[in-house]
């Protein structure tokens, strides 16, 4: 009875385990934005400076969808300031001003110094409301981000933000990251095959079990409950991946870490029917 107890706490460990792994990176997601930003797109009233009018840029921000922040990379040239003062996201369509929504920090205190007319700036864990992030997700042209000089200190150069198809850590595991898991469930598996069948042995050598047992290691896998596990654990993952619209290579790797799972849920089970 205990023995049973402790293969199917080692299964439901391992199925938990490797479900974590494989939904981890659907849960937390940084969306990748930039901008290229330009001294002509400032908006009036907002004046630009005569040495700073030829100013440009551009910026990369990334919103964490689980951690709520924000990072922000920038840089700009052919500033005539000799600092930067601020520089945040606006809200705001192309053509219009808007009110401040996720500042970087930057103040005319601490500004950003210019060094023959570049300067550059980056800062992660920039803390945000999740309405903000979602409202930003939602309609980045909605949204702008501006750089303030101290000779401008309305807006140097701004620019309207755009979405980009990469994300970090976000939606699904990697190729990479699915190799790893793969590996890992493949040596999981080998490991509960052979202590399994190490425990096997030394039962029968014990008495517990009949001594022919050993001549039949083959029987360590049950064809038809290795196929009914793996029918209904690929089948749950068939309607997870189709809830999270999940790519080509998150399918495969999914649909195969299945296949190893059921393997050792099938070892794990086997044994425990056999006490």
């Amino acid at each position: 009875m205990k023995k049973s107890i402790a293969s199917v706490a080692l299964m439901t460990l391992t199925v938990i385990a490797v479900a974590s792994m494989m939904m981890r990176s659907a849960r937390s997601e940084s969306i990748v934005f930039t901008a290229q930003m330009f001294a002509s797109l400032e908006v009036a009233p907002v004046v630009v400076a005569g040495p700073d009018v030829n100013a440009f840029g551009n910026v990369q921000v990334v919103l964490d969808t689980t951690a709520n922040t924000a990072s922000f990379v920038w840089s700009v040239n052919n500033v005539g300031a000799p600092s930067i003062i601020l520089s945040h996201i606006h809200e705001g369509a192309s053509g219009v001003n808007g009110p401040v929504r996720i500042d970087s920090g930057i103040s005319p205190a601490s500004p950003i110094p210019v060094v023959n007319g570049a300067a550059s700036f980056s800062k992660a864990g920039i803390v945000a409301s999740a309405a903000q992030i979602q409202a930003i997700i939602a309609n980045p042209g909605g949204f702008y981000f501006n750089v303030h000089s101290s000779l401008s200190p309305g807006g140097v150069c701004r620019g309207q933000l755009v979405r980009q198809s990469a994300t970090i850590g976000g939606g699904a595991p990697t190729l990479s990251e699915w190799g790893a898991i793969l590996m890992g469930l493949l040596i999981v598996a080998a490991c509960v095959f052979f202590m399994v069948g190490r425990t096997k042995a030394s039962e029968a050598l014990a008495g517990a079990l009949p001594a022919q047992t050993l001549a039949r290691p083959a029987k360590e896998i049950d064809w038809r409950l290795l196929a009914k596990v793996t029918l209904y654990l690929e089948a749950a993952i068939a309607l997870a991946l189709v809830a999270l619209k999940a790519g080509p290579t998150d399918v495969l790797g999914a649909l195969t870490s299945g296949v190893l799972v059921a393997f050792i849920a099938h070892v794990l089970i086997g044994a425990a029917r056999r006490h």
